[in-house]
C-alpha cells in the first residue's frame, strides 16, 4: 500500500435517511452500527489499510465540528475542506490536487463514508488487485459488487472480457445508473453486471488528466485552486472558485465517458447504506426478523425496520415496514418504498413542513 492515500468522502446530505439525517448531521454520523458512525467505521477500515497519515476526509467545512468530534485526534491538514457540495468530481478533483502536491505520483483510494464493508481482509485484498492492475496500466478502476437482488436504487456495470493486464480485472463497457426494476432484473439474470460500489482507485494524476478532457470547467477551476495552493490567497480563492464548478458525479462526468476503465470484482460483503430499508440486512434481526435500534416493544410485527431515540416504540400487527422516531419526526413506509423518502423530504420542504 506504498504511496497510497485514502480519501473518505463525507459530505452529502443523507436525505434518504430523514429524520435522523439532515443537511448539518448527514447519516454518515449518527451511531447505526455498533455504536458507531458508519464514517468512524470506513475512517478505521482507511487507517488499517494505509495508517492515518495518508487518510484524508471530504466534506463540506460547515461539517467539519462534527467530523472534530467524532475523530477528535485526526490530523487538521487531513481535512480537505469544501466550501459547498458540488458532488463527486468536485471532491475528488480537489482532494486529488492535494494529494499530488503532497507526494507526486502517489495513487488514491476514493471511498464513500456511508458504506458497510465486511471483512477487512476480503476488502484489503481487492485493494491488492486493483494495485496491481495499476501496476501495468494507466487506468481508472471501480470496484464491481456481484449482485444479489434486482436493486433499482444502485448503478450497474457491464463487464467485458478480461483484461489481460491482470487476472482478477475486467474492462468496464457500460455505466447503467438506477435502472427500473425490469431492466435490474434481466441484468441479473444476465450475469454480466455489477453494482457500482463508488469506491474507486487511480492515481492522482491520472484522474486530473480525465478531467482536463472530460470536464474542462472543472479542469479550468481545478488549475485556478491548484495555484493557490500553499499560499496566503488560498483559502479566499477556494471559496470563489470551487462554487462554480457543476453539479456531476465522477462516473457520469468521467468513467461513462473514459477509455481505459476497469473494475475489480469485490470478494467482501458490502451494502450501501443508502436507505431506512438497508437497516434491515446488515442489522442482526430479533426473533421476529425486526431490525430494531432503540426501545421497541412489538406485538405481531415481522420483518420491519424500527428506529428510536428517546421514545420507546410500540407496533402491532406490522409488516416489512420502516418506523422511525428522531427529535426531527416520525417516519412510516413500507421497506420496499424507503428510497422515496428523499422525494418526501423534497415535498416537506416545499411544504414549508
Amino acid at each position: 500500500m506504498e504511496r497510497l492515500f485514502v480519501v473518505v468522502m463525507a459530505g452529502g446530505s443523507g436525505e434518504r435517511f430523514w429524520p435522523l439525517s439532515t443537511p448539518a448531521h448527514p447519516k454518515q454520523f449518527p451511531p447505526l452500527l455498533e455504536g458507531r458512525s458508519f464514517f468512524q467505521h470506513t475512517v478505521e477500515r482507511a487507517r488499517r489499510l494505509v495508517g492515518e497519515a495518508r487518510v484524508l476526509v471530504a466534506t463540506r467545512r460547515d461539517l467539519l465540528p462534527v467530523v472534530q468530534e467524532q475523530l477528535p485526534n485526526f490530523p487538521a491538514e487531513n481535512c480537505v475542506l469544501e466550501p459547498v457540495g458540488r458532488d463527486t468530481a468536485a471532491c475528488i478533483g480537489l482532494a486529488a490536487l492535494v494529494i499530488e502536491r503532497r507526494t507526486p505520483g502517489a495513487r488514491m483510494l476514493v471511498a464513500p463514508s456511508d458504506h458497510y464493508i465486511t471483512p477487512f481482509h476480503a476488502f484489503g485484498e481487492t485493494i491488492r488487485h486493483g494495485l496491481a492492475l495499476l501496476d501495468r496500466v494507466d487506468g481508472l478502476v471501480t470496484l464491481g459488487i456481484p449482485p444479489t437482488r434486482p436493486e433499482t436504487g444502485y448503478g450497474y456495470i457491464l463487464a467485458g472480457e478480461a483484461a489481460p493486464e491482470h487476472a482478477a480485472a475486467r474492462r468496464c463497457e457500460r455505466f447503467t445508473e438506477k435502472p427500473d426494476r425490469t431492466t435490474a432484473e434481466r441484468f441479473l439474470a444476465d450475469g454480466r453486471y455489477y453494482w457500482n460500489s463508488g469506491i474507486f482507485l487511480w492515481s492522482a494524476a491520472t484522474i486530473l488528466r480525465a478531467m482536463a478532457r472530460h470536464l474542462p470547467e472543472h479542469w479550468n477551476c481545478l488549475e485556478t485552486i491548484r495555484a493557490a495552493l500553499g499560499t496566503p490567497e488560498e483559502g479566499r480563492v477556494l471559496e470563489a472558485t470551487f462554487p462554480r464548478m457543476p453539479r456531476v458525479s465522477v462516473d457520469v462526468g468521467i468513467l461513462e465517458r473514459a477509455d481505459g476503465v476497469y473494475m475489480i470484482p469485490a470478494t467482501f460483503t458490502w451494502d450501501d447504506v443508502g436507505a431506512w430499508s438497508t437497516l434491515g440486512r446488515i442489522l442482526t434481526p430479533d426473533e421476529h426478523g425486526n431490525a430494531v435500534v432503540g426501545r421497541h416493544v412489538g406485538r405481531d410485527s415481522h420483518g420491519c425496520v424500527v428506529y428510536g431515540t428517546t421514545r420507546p416504540i410500540g407496533t402491532i400487527g406490522l409488516r416489512d415496514l420502516v418506523v422511525v422516531e428522531t427529535p426531527e419526526g416520525i417516519l412510516v413506509c413500507p421497506k420496499e418504498r424507503a428510497q422515496e423518502v428523499k422525494d418526501l423530504v423534497r415535498m416537506m420542504r416545499e411544504a414549508g413542513t
